[in-house]
């Protein structure tokens, strides 16, 4: 006891040895937080002198892992379209539509058919305008009937996941600090308590044992423990238990609506918003597939003309295949233009942000948590071993303070 207050005594220094672990728990797990999101590229020299973000490094795989779950078991593509009316979505367009069809037909037949256009009474012209109307519309209705029902070969989720994350490298970055910015919160404050609690100890055997192998054993066991028990505290337990009269659970569970809604704006407004969407069906094999839906219905409806006489006698093989090639390329041109009717079409932000957050506020806790968490599960080790290490050198530097 002697020994004791002497050290006290030549020292009084020593009595912060809690204080600087609750730092060194603090700093460690604010380090390892910084660790996961910066920097967002390479610093250093690659492969392997240098570092980058955990989940900038990784976030091709990360968005692929959960966002790819979410639309596997959580919200699959057809189901946003269980509801569509075709007939209603081109009844809102059918004023323009109709102003398309009329100026087509006009420009058309003043140059296949100019003599016989220009001899034809109003009121005739009126009928041929009203039937191609109403051709046109049904042939919409059905093309986009048809779109529907076929909508997973026109929309690849995995290539508008990747595609909107190889866009912008910080998209990850801010999915995860907004929708886990508590939890994150919670890691970085919760190390400075743990690690005062730790360093009490750490003082009692510094105060009977002052070896130079103390300070920084505790200093690597603060950072490691601090770290390692606020991801366990946020993940577990899964449901609310009771625990000396308090009520705990996880604080990832305890938050899951709100979780859940914050998740489901920022994948309807970064990932599946209506440009990505639009842009997904508008280029490459699905912008095939969809005008080849409408290359079968226009050849349906040419083939049911060409069988009335007097369509015949009029409708050359040559000039139907002139005039098919030059009303596909412009009926190329009027869908996939901006605010187009296939832009609409694919105008699902709103709805796959509703079924969302709706669904992963009821899911089971374990299946919730793996929505998350897997993604940057197998990288957690580093976020410890990262404190740990930060906690041994903090340790070293106290030794040659107190010695």
């Amino acid at each position: 006891m002697t020994d004791f207050i002497a050290t006290l005594e030549k020292d009084w220094m020593q009595l912060t040895i809690p204080l600087v672990a609750a730092i060194i728990g603090w700093f460690t797990n604010w380090v390892a937080i910084k660790m996961m999101f910066y920097p967002v590229d390479f610093f250093g020299i690659k492969p392997y002198l240098g570092w980058q973000g955990i989940i900038p490094a990784n976030a091709v795989r990360l968005a692929r892992t959960g966002l790819e779950l979410v639309t596997s078991s959580v919200l699959k593509i057809p189901q946003l379209f269980d509801d569509f009316d075709p007939k209603a979505l081109v009844q809102s367009e059918s004023d323009k539509l109709n102003r398309l069809v009329r100026a087509a037909i006009e420009l058309k037949a003043k140059e296949q058919l100019p003599q016989m256009w220009a001899a034809l009474s109003p009121q005739i012209r009126e009928q041929v305008f009203q039937i191609a109307e109403n051709e046109v519309r049904q042939l919409s209705i059905e093309v986009f009937s048809a779109a529907a029902a076929d909508i997973e070969t026109l929309i690849d989720v995995k290539r508008i996941v990747t595609d909107a994350v190889k866009r912008d490298k910080r998209l990850m970055n801010e999915t995860f600090l907004r929708v886990g910015k508590k939890e994150f919160r919670f890691i970085e404050y919760s190390g400075f308590w743990f690690g005062l609690v730790f360093g009490v100890p750490q003082l009692i055997l510094w105060l009977f044992f002052p070896a130079s192998w103390t300070l920084p054993t505790f200093g690597f066991l603060v950072g490691y423990a601090t770290n390692w028990l606020a991801l366990y505290l946020i993940f577990e337990p899964k449901l609310p238990r009771r625990f000396l009269g308090v009520t705990v659970q996880g604080l990832f569970h305890r938050r899951q609506k709100e979780i859940a809604k914050e998740f489901a704006e920022v994948v309807s407004q970064r990932v599946f918003n209506n440009e990505n969407l639009f842009r997904e069906i508008s280029s490459g094999e699905p912008r095939q597939k969809l005008m080849a839906i409408v290359n079968a219905k226009a050849d349906e409806l040419i083939a049911r003309y060409q069988n009335h006489p007097m369509a015949a006698m009029i409708m050359k093989p040559d000039l139907v295949g002139q005039l098919k090639t030059d009303l596909l390329r412009d009926v190329e041109a009027e869908m996939f233009r901006p605010g187009s009717l296939v832009q609409q079409f694919v105008d699902k932000s709103e709805r796959i942000r509703d079924v969302l957050a709706e669904r992963m506020a009821v899911m089971e806790p374990t299946a919730f948590e793996n929505v998350l968490r897997p993604a940057f599960k197998q990288d957690e080790w580093r976020l410890i071993v990262a404190g740990a290490v930060l906690g041994l050198a903090v340790g070293a530097l106290q030794v040659f303070w107190y010695l």
